[in-house]
């Protein structure tokens, strides 16, 4: 029994009529009539009882008719399926993103995007430091990373640039240089810092290494955490300053303040990394939206 067969059975007993459904199957009723009696003989039980007027469905026809279009709705669900998974418009996809990149609405603008082309493509997020992502996306337990400064081995990943923003300072509303509306690099030169991420050549050392080379000191730095909202109750507890994205001042926490630099040019670079040659399609889509995001 075949998909091929049950589809013939199906025209026959909507049409109770040899010649009209072999005409709806586009085929020769003497066709129509070899498939059935072949499918009867295999089920050993008569679907249909025919006369020279007329064709009815027997008990077991009738049975047989309900669970013979339950399979082919099945098959061709599974059809379909089948043909949007591999164009990658259905199945899921694992996105591990940094806390920033969402304080600069990056990962939201990039969901929305790929949920408008691929709706049908569950996507799990995952927020978490960029050298942890990229050891995952390494591993194939993530799909997507959104990731700052660290983008990963160019031998293995590929990586595209989505924003570039500068660098902004975080200070206590009672710090002495809140009162301006910018600083110069010099003028934190005494100050300690509490430096979320940071770890030699990655996270933010780099750049907070850069304003002090740029302003002629070495960063004192007190505090390190693992994420900007402790390293900004930190600061706006008076516990030193923070320099970080500038997108991440739309974080707003009573004591707060922040501060653009007047000399300084050090930016802080969003990236988006996947796995060299990917297959998936689903893959595929999300770095295609992400190059039109980078055109828009």
């Amino acid at each position: 029994m075949d998909l091929k067969q049950l589809r013939y059975f199906v025209a026959l007993a909507e049409n109770l009529h040899f010649s009209k459904a072999a005409e709806a199957l586009d085929i020769a009723p003497s066709a129509l009539s070899m498939q059935l009696q072949s499918l009867e003989k295999e089920l050993q039980v008569q679907l249909v009882a025919r006369t020279k007027r007329s064709v009815e469905l027997t008990t077991a026809g009738q049975m047989f008719l309900e669970h013979a279009r339950q399979t082919l709705d099945s098959a061709e669900n599974a059809k379909r399926v089948a043909t949007m998974a591999g164009r990658g418009q259905l199945g899921s996809i694992e996105i591990g993103y940094v806390f920033s990149s969402v304080c600069s609405g990056a990962v939201q603008s990039l969901l929305t995007r790929y949920h408008t082309r691929y709706g049908a493509v569950r996507t799990s997020l995952h927020a978490m430091e960029s050298p942890l992502q990229i050891q995952l996306l390494q591993d194939g337990k993530l799909d997507v990373c959104v990731v700052r400064t660290v983008a990963g081995d160019p031998e293995e990943f590929e990586q595209l640039c989505i924003s570039r923003e500068p660098m902004v300072v975080a200070m206590s509303s009672n710090h002495r240089l809140a009162a301006g509306v910018s600083v110069r690099a010099a003028d934190l030169a005494n100050e300690t810092f509490v430096a979320p991420q940071f770890e030699k050549d990655l996270g933010f050392a780099k750049h907070l290494l850069a304003i002090g080379e740029h302003a002629g000191f070495i960063p004192k730095v007190e505090t390190k955490t693992k994420d900007f909202i402790t390293a900004l109750a930190h600061v706006a507890s008076g516990h030193g300053v923070a320099v970080i994205p500038r997108s991440v001042s739309v974080v707003q926490l009573p004591g707060l303040v922040f501060r653009d630099f007047l000399d300084v040019n050090e930016v802080s670079a969003l990236f988006l990394v996947v796995r060299k040659n990917d297959p998936s399609p689903f893959v595929k889509g999300f770095s295609e939206v992400a190059q039109e995001y980078l055109h828009a």
